[in-house]
């Protein structure tokens, strides 16, 4: 063996040899064999649908979608049940407020009565106080609102009022039955007033502190759709003076008038003409300038000045504009004697400018009633905008 002679040695038995690697050959850039243009590259990145994180995106934004959709949902839902509650509130107010004026009207009925009597007076006023009382309580089983809680109580304290008036009105009547005389008559006629003037307070509260309150709460709460209930238990204010209850007080003992010495005189007369917004009073004789809008008003005052309650009085307003008049006709539908009662004329189309126009005044005589002349008025106004 020579030195030259190749000896392999193989030391871990048969390999298989490594096949050779494959060379990556760069296609160049230029046009294709056959002029064709170059193949076109791909962004890197998957083909294959959006990146991770626009899915990512996409998830969040549907999710936030989500929950603005669920939070509408529940907001509706609860807005829905607390209009809800306050409408079931309120119906159910309105079920004892319609009955309170109901008691309210049947008090007015029996006072103008001309047949009143002891009995009459017991049996009655004995009704409304017992129905009244009911009233107080189905108030007093009301569960409000929250937010309507001092409203809900100075609604129960408007119903106590209108108790405790019917109460103490009786209690005067029994008190006063054996008494008589003029002098005994103011006496008791001082007395009924007042319990009438809680009946008149009564509304206000019910007015002011329940439902104009409330109104305001609901609109703080964003509650719409629904309106606390009106309740009007004396319609006519003026049946609280002294000289209306004096003139009850004497039919409640068979006396027709308020004055025993002649006690015949029936009538009317106009006791001024007021001008609202200005509250300026018309004179006859005197041109007043007024402003002609929405808002114009003419406030007329009727006085009694007999010794009768008069009913169903007349008036009469006419603005002599040329060439459309306007003529509008109100009616008194009681005044008590020695009392004044107002008709308010408003809504009208006023054409005549700066011309001095015409308006009169005429309230039609009473049944009985003898002088007239005080009964017309006719006063000069000049209107402008």
């Amino acid at each position: 063996m020579s030195e030259h002679d190749d000896i392999d040695f193989d030391f871990f038995g048969d390999s298989t040899p490594e096949p050779p690697k494959k060379r990556l050959v760069r296609r160049p850039s230029g046009p294709r064999d056959g002029g064709g243009p170059p193949p076109p590259r791909h962004p890197a990145g998957s083909a294959h649908g959006p990146t991770p994180i626009v899915r990512l995106v996409s998830l969040i934004a549907f999710a936030i979608a989500l929950i603005l959709i669920l939070i509408f949902a529940v907001r509706s839902c609860e807005t829905s049940s607390e209009t809800g509650a306050y409408k079931s509130y309120m119906d159910k107010v309105s079920t004892i407020a319609t009955d309170s004026h109901t008691v309210g009207q049947n008090l007015g009925q029996m006072l103008d009565s001309q047949t009143l009597t002891p009995l009459k007076i017991n049996t009655k006023l004995g009704a409304l106080i017992h129905q009244q009382e009911i009233d107080i309580q189905n108030a007093s089983k009301l569960v409000p609102p929250g937010p309507l809680r001092q409203q809900n109580e100075q609604m129960i304290e408007a119903l106590q009022l209108r108790r405790n008036g019917l109460s103490g009105l009786l209690a005067v009547f029994k008190k006063t039955a054996s008494k008589h005389g003029s002098t005994e008559a103011t006496k008791a006629a001082v007395l009924l007033s007042a319990q009438m003037l809680r009946c008149v307070a009564s509304d206000v509260i019910w007015q002011d502190m329940f439902a104009t309150a409330s109104q305001n709460v609901m609109k703080h709460q964003g509650i719409s759709g629904v309106s606390p209930p009106d309740s009007v238990f004396v319609s006519d204010p003026t049946r609280a003076t002294i000289n209306s209850m004096a003139n009850v007080w004497q039919t409640f003992h068979g006396v027709q008038t308020n004055n025993q010495t002649s006690g015949t005189i029936h009538g009317t007369n106009i006791a001024y003409v007021k001008v609202f917004p200005s509250g300026d009073t018309l004179v006859e004789g005197v041109t007043k300038t007024i402003t002609a809008n929405e808002r114009l008003r003419f406030v007329v005052g009727v006085e009694n000045g007999g010794d009768f309650t008069e009913q169903d009085i007349t008036v009469k307003l006419k603005i002599g504009q040329t060439p459309n008049p306007i003529t509008k006709t109100l009616t008194i539908r009681q005044i008590y004697t020695h009392a004044t009662a107002e008709v308010v004329f408003k809504d009208f189309a006023i054409s005549e400018l700066a011309n001095v126009v015409p308006i009169s005044v005429d309230v039609a005589p009473v049944t009985g009633e003898t002088r007239v002349s005080n009964n017309k008025a006719t006063y000069e106004v000049r209107f402008t905008f």
